[in-house]
């Protein structure tokens, strides 16, 4: 009996719960809510709160001020506070410019999250001489580093930094010394290629000077070859002409010859006789002196130098004289 009536008080319950959830109106969970009289009223978007004085189906929003944030649609009157970055705790210094999402705390360069949190954050782990990082560390995870393999070496410390492949030496160079998982290689240039370079700058040297030589003496030998031809010319020819002009006939004419050849020619006559000079006297078979000596050979040469002295000529000076006193 007490059962039965146990039942019919929670189906009468039960019945009184389905009538009241029928008579309210279904709202949207995402942009409207239920007031008081049970009527669906509009929220303020993301970005924005709203205002006290808002209404139900007209609510006035206003934006949310700097360092804040609304990510969703509210019918809140205030806005959620961004997280402070403190640099303090190695996090970027951030401006929250963006106000409809909560804005994420960076760590710093060379920095990641202690946590999953992220607190705070730690410095990345440092390779040494050696290794190199296999992985470069970010803000969240840390740095990985591995043993240089054959062929690559890191010299320095660093927690970024990865192994760095060996110098391959130039065509004509050789390697000194060969690299290690800390060093490089070290390459070093051939003897042989120097010499060679050296060979072939000297025989363009002296490709160049005797082409300079060349040209140079080609140049004297034409001018001197000019030189030499004008002085043949000109001295030759005037040699030719003054050697004709003082050819000298070295016969001696007779007495007799000169004076009918030359009757007036001067210093042809019978000279004057005076105190310093003796006179000569004229017969058929030649001139005398006063003390009867015969002359003629004297009157002969002189003869034949008054002929020379009329004759023309270009040599300079004047011609020898000669003494016609016989002692």
């Amino acid at each position: 009996m007490l059962g039965t009536k146990m039942h019919l008080l929670l189906l009468i319950l039960l019945l009184g719960f389905m009538v009241m959830n029928s008579a309210q109106p279904q709202c949207d969970p995402l942009t409207q809510y239920a007031d008081v009289n049970g009527d669906c009223c509009k929220m303020c978007g993301p970005g924005t709160r709203m205002s006290s004085f808002s209404l139900c189906q007209d609510p006035q929003c206003v934006e949310c001020r700097d360092n804040e944030y609304q990510d969703e649609h509210t019918k809140n009157t205030v806005c959620r506070r961004q997280r402070y970055c403190d640099p303090n705790k190695n996090f970027q210094v951030t401006d929250h410019k963006n106000k409809k999402e909560r804005s994420t705390c960076l760590c710093q360069e060379g920095f990641h999250c202690s946590s999953a949190e992220c607190i705070t954050c730690v410095p990345h782990t440092t390779c040494t001489p050696g290794d190199g990082a296999l992985f470069r560390g970010n803000h969240t995870l840390d740095t990985v580093c591995q043993k240089c393999p054959e062929g690559t070496f890191s010299n320095g410390s660093s927690w970024g930094g990865p192994c760095k492949q060996w110098t391959e030496c130039e065509s004509g160079d050789h390697i000194q010394q060969s690299g290690t998982d800390v060093s490089d290689n070290i390459c070093e240039a051939n003897r042989n290629h120097h010499i060679l370079i050296g060979v072939i700058v000297l025989v363009v040297l002296l490709a160049a000077l005797g082409v300079v030589l060349c040209i140079a003496y080609k140049g004297q030998r034409d001018d001197a070859r000019g030189k030499v031809k004008g002085c043949f010319q000109s001295c030759w020819g005037e040699n030719r002409e003054l050697l004709r002009e003082t050819t000298v006939d070295m016969t001696q004419p007779t007495a007799e010859e000169e004076l009918l050849s030359h009757p007036q020619e001067e210093g042809a006559g019978v000279p004057e006789e005076n105190e310093d000079h003796p006179s000569y006297e004229k017969t058929s078979d030649g001139l005398f002196s006063d003390n009867g000596n015969v002359v003629t050979q004297d009157i002969g040469i002189s003869s034949k130098l008054s002929r020379q002295e009329s004759q023309p000529h270009t040599l300079t000076g004047d011609p020898p004289l000669l003494n016609s006193d016989n002692s």
